[in-house]
């Protein structure tokens, strides 16, 4: 709260500042200009008044007479007569030193010029003039009065300053206090994600401007965090379940490996027969063995966000299914296997659709009866496996590519449950799709479709 506080008296300090800057300039201006205004008007009342004893003397010349001292505000004006020799003419004020301009002005060698003069402590304006040639005549009048009004206007050109920054600085404050809600909500949410840990949090920010793009820039920004950790809470949970499940099918084989050794482990007791049978239940156990932790390694590998990608190369579906067809019917003699294959290339590595195809058919070999008959095409980019056994139960239909899965009527067969989830986890890496139904006259298929 004290570094908002202390941004807004910042901008607040800012704001007076180029205010303040401003309105003294201006005040200065303004001043000046007032001032010279005011010395104008004087000028221009002295000029008025050259002009009208010019005309005097024209008229009626020596008929009038220069004017007393200027010693009182209320006189209009003073006047004062000089000759060539720069010396007073008549009865003039002879409070008002002669400079030697004015003898030059007399004589008609120097122009009309205005000066000030100090009496008692009082500015004089004065202007001297040539009259007639050979006589000048100064003019002059107290500029107490404009003094004064110029000295008015400066306090009160000060006092407008004052309160202008004054104003300014809270309307400084006011536009940083409203200038900085976004960034403080920006604060706020960004403290409840620092302290909840949850960036579910929003800024709610309506308009168009800089700022509300940042918020939803900022709202992005939070939902992308909240689905990598969503995500990696998902990832953290499957990596959970499969040592749990991993740990659950790993102790029967274990068991029952554990158990033949035991038993050979007496092997007078037993009779040839007796030790052949638990020899081969032994490799049988064995196998089993090797065959999840296969299984266990490949959807490790799958799931490693640090694992280097495999290399991928455009292969011809079509004679990789049919190389893996061979494999399975070597392995599966009691199941016939028909194939319908086109010419497809996809790009893939080798390895992984290897297995995933080879998983595909030893799951629908597992489900045939002895002498079914297992169809396996390859057409429109798409693989289609089909058994005619039991079918998939209508209720395992979304499970049937989760790991570790089987139906309650395939548990009494051998397998661990990870062959279809293999095949998603590939198809996944393929960026293909893969799907499980049942077919309308018996049977279960599974298409692996590639893009």
């Amino acid at each position: 709260m004290s570094r908002r506080r202390s941004v807004r008296a910042r901008i607040a300090l800012a704001a007076s500042a180029a205010v303040a800057v401003a309105v003294a300039a201006l005040a200065a201006v303004a001043y000046a200009l007032v001032a010279h205004e005011l010395n104008q008007e004087i000028d221009r009342g002295l000029n008025r008044e050259v002009t009208r004893l010019r005309r005097l003397e024209a008229n009626q010349p020596g008929a009038w007479s220069p004017s007393g001292p200027c010693q009182f505000l209320a006189a209009p004006a003073c006047v004062q007569k000089v000759g060539e020799d720069g010396r007073v003419v008549g009865d003039g004020s002879a409070t008002l030193p002669v400079p030697a301009e004015a003898g030059a002005v007399a004589r008609g060698e120097h122009a009309t010029y205005f000066s000030d003069v100090d009496l008692d402590g009082h500015r004089v304006r004065v202007v001297t003039a040539q009259l007639v040639p050979g006589t000048a005549v100064r003019v002059a009048v107290r500029a107490d009065t404009v003094d004064e009004s110029r000295n008015r206007i400066g306090v009160a050109l000060l006092a407008a300053g004052l309160v202008g920054v004054g104003v300014a600085g809270l309307a400084g404050w006011a536009v940083a206090r409203a200038g900085l809600r976004p960034v403080a909500a920006f604060t706020a949410t960004a403290e409840r994600v620092a302290a909840t840990r949850d960036p579910g949090h929003r800024v709610e920010l309506a308009g168009d401007d800089e700022l509300a793009r940042l918020a939803r820039s900022f709202n992005t920004m939070l939902t992308a965090l909240q689905e990598a950790l969503t995500a990696r809470e998902r990832s953290l949970a499957a990596q959970r379940r499969l040592v749990a499940d991993a740990s659950h099918e790993l102790r029967t084989p274990l068991t029952s490996l554990r158990t033949n050794l035991d038993l050979l482990g007496r092997a007078e007791r037993l009779t040839p027969d007796q030790r052949t049978a638990v020899v081969a239940a032994a490799r049988a156990q064995v196998a089993e063995l090797s065959g999840l932790v296969t299984d266990l390694v490949d959807l490790a590998r799958g799931d490693d966000p640090d694992a280097p990608p495999e290399p991928t190369e455009d292969l011809r579906l079509d004679l990789l299914v049919r190389h893996c067809v061979a494999s399975a019917q070597r392995d599966w003699p009691a199941v016939e296997f028909r194939t319908a294959l086109e010419p497809t290339v996809v790009d893939g590595v080798p390895r992984r659709l290897t297995r995933a195809v080879a998983n595909l058919l030893d799951n629908a070999a597992k489900f045939s009866p002895a002498g079914g008959v297992v169809l396996v095409e390859v057409a429109g980019r798409e693989l289609r496996v089909r058994d005619h056994g039991p079918g998939f139960p209508p209720e395992d239909l979304a499970r049937v590519f989760d790991r570790f899965y089987r139906a309650p009527s395939a548990r009494s067969l051998p397998g661990s449950g990870l062959g279809l989830a293999i095949v998603r986890q590939v198809a996944e890496v393929h960026h293909a799709t893969v799907a499980a139904e049942n077919a309308p006259d018996g049977g279960a298929v599974v298409r692996l479709r590639f893009p």
